[in-house]
């Protein structure tokens, strides 16, 4: 029993636990949820690739760029009661490679006068050490 606790020690010693990408991910999008339920619309941004070609799919419409977006998002959610409360339920997150994972799940706002909600698929990627989303698809 000693001596499979201290294999044990050594192991954890010479290959220390590293972040799973999955719980890396997941922490992400729930920033992004956090940071909206503070009506923090510029912290809600940081998930996403500060990149022209993040691409954004909502409606009948395609929409590239962080800062349009961005711009995009205040217009159409000026206030606090416009935000509302949001939460994100994430149904799957599968892992494409060491640098890509598609995520799929599930939105829903909660405001005084109605409760709009939809699913949603985001392309996150590893880039500069850090994921971010360059690829989201947003439905109601």
């Amino acid at each position: 029993m000693v001596k499979n606790a201290w294999l044990m020690l050594v192991l954890l010693l010479v290959f220390p636990a590293q972040a799973v990408p999955t719980d890396e991910i997941t922490k992400v999008i729930t920033e992004q949820q956090d940071a909206w339920n503070r009506a923090d619309l510029d912290a809600y941004m940081q998930g996403y690739w500060h990149n022209d070609k993040v691409r954004f799919v909502s409606g009948n419409k395609f929409r590239y760029g962080w800062e349009e977006t961005l711009a995009a998002y205040k217009k159409n959610y000026p206030d606090k009661a416009t935000l509302g409360t949001l939460k994100f339920t994430i149904n799957e997150i599968k892992m494409l490679s060491n640098y890509a994972a598609l995520v799929v799940g599930r939105w829903e706002l909660t405001r005084a006068k109605d409760q709009p909600n939809g699913v949603f698929t985001l392309l996150v990627e590893k880039i500069d050490d850090k994921w971010v989303i360059t690829h989201d698809h947003t439905s109601d």
